[in-house]
């Protein structure tokens, strides 16, 4: 029996051998949280790439519980390098904990960085352990870390501004910020070329519309008064204090690539133009002249689209043709035209097919002027005749820049609002 307990002993001992160890392992105090990753390209440098990070710092420097500390929650280290492997060691030089990506949700990228090409950025992000591919995208103008310096307005961190606009724009087709790997199917599929959210810095209203500034004071600041800390407070400064209001973040339109290298920007309105295209428009806004009074406008609703696009084949030539559906309500007027008579939706259907054409058609023309197939007509022709395609693949991009395109839209009021005739004042 002893025997027997020595060999159970022994046997256990052994299997420990083959047991699963942290032999690499580390602890969470002594790494470097990184939330957001810009990247920039500086031509004409021996060490052109710059990465920056943006890491949060611990709950104990920035006045956590039972800490009194007035640090600001993020703070951005930087680094150069003939790579981007040997940027991001350089930034490390200047950390005192280890860097860590895997908590990176956003990746920032320079305008300099999209047109020199995306190839170096793809094989960093494919290769690295830590990076994950549901990382999303940004493109900007300028430099990418500039996009870092911005003062946070209502979150606690600027990664946490950003990642809250990201989730936002789910609601508003004016732009679409896509993760890595979606961004990176649509580099490789035949017929289609990528896209991403811009972000952009720009000065507030305060400064856009003269005499603003004096409206924005918060309520029961004083005149000249320093309240609030962090970005709210200095939100709040304007002329009266000498000091310029800080810009802010917008997220609108997209950064258009054709493979791997910026192409062009597209606006608000040409972005909402190509996701009619692809019926991605629900529960957007539009305003139409009003009829009755083309001076005036009416606010409609669009609540379901439905967009159909079919290749058409002719004596060889392609050709595509697109109807778009739209149902919507009607949310307010300018005027006091009377809305709810048959004859009058009738008319409002016709106006808001017509703007939406329109839109349709101007991102039309500012996609082929750019030779990038963001709605994928190629990937549609691809599906529909493989054969054709493959003749035309290799010069899809000039293809698409003189690809005739029909395009239909039917418009259906359903429902006018609980108010059936508008107010009207007294005479």
């Amino acid at each position: 029996m002893e025997k027997q307990i020595i060999l159970l002993c022994l046997l256990l001992l052994c299997l420990n051998l083959f047991a699963a160890g942290c032999w690499d392992h580390i602890e969470i105090e002594e790494l470097a949280l990184v939330r957001t990753i810009a990247i920039d390209y500086l031509p004409g440098r021996r060490a052109p790439y710059l990465v920056t990070f943006a890491i949060s710092l611990p709950s104990d420097v920035v006045g956590g519980e039972g800490g009194g500390g007035g640090a600001e929650p993020t703070q951005l280290f930087s680094g150069v390098g003939a790579t981007l492997n040997l940027a991001l060691r350089q930034a490390s030089l200047n950390l005192s904990r280890r860097v860590f990506l895997s908590h990176a949700e956003v990746i920032v990228i320079g305008e300099e960085m999209a047109k020199h090409g995306l190839a170096h950025v793809f094989d960093f992000i494919l290769r690295s352990p830590q990076i994950r591919l549901n990382s999303h995208l940004v493109f900007t103008k300028g430099l990418a870390q500039q996009i870092l310096t911005t003062t946070e307005r209502l979150e606690v961190g600027i990664t946490e501004e950003i990642i809250g606009m990201i989730e936002q724009s789910r609601y508003l087709p004016e732009t679409e910020p896509l993760p890595a790997y979606r961004f990176l199917q649509k580099v490789v599929t035949p017929g289609q070329e990528a896209y991403s959210a811009l972000l952009l810095k720009s000065p507030p209203l305060e400064e856009v519309i003269p005499g603003l500034e004096a409206e924005q004071k918060p309520g029961g600041e004083e005149e000249g008064g320093g309240g609030g800390s962090g970005g709210s407070g200095q939100e709040g400064e304007s002329s009266g204090g000498g000091e310029k209001a800080a810009e802010v973040l917008t997220m609108t339109g997209v950064a258009a690539f054709r493979d791997d290298k910026l192409a062009g920007l597209l606006d608000a309105t040409e972005t909402r133009g190509f996701q009619w295209f692809l019926g991605k428009t629900s529960r957007t806004y539009l305003a139409i002249p009003d009829p009755e009074q083309p001076e005036e406008s009416i606010s409609l609703l669009v609540s379901r689209v439905q967009a159909k696009i079919k290749p058409q084949i002719k004596n060889g030539q392609v050709s595509f043709s697109v109807e778009v559906i739209t149902e919507g309500d009607i949310r307010s007027q300018t005027a006091a035209s009377k809305l709810n008579t048959p004859e009058m939706i009738n008319k409002i259907n016709s106006a808001n097919a017509a703007v939406i054409k329109e839109e349709m058609e101007k991102s039309l023309r500012k996609m082929q002027q750019l030779q990038v197939d963001l709605v994928g007509f190629g990937t549609i022709l691809h599906r529909h005749e493989p054969k054709l395609f493959s003749r035309l693949q290799d010069n899809w991009s000039e293809q698409f820049s003189r690809l005739k395109v029909e395009i239909v839209v039917t418009s259906d009021v359903r429902r006018t609002g609980l108010q059936s005739n508008p107010a009207r004042p007294r005479p």
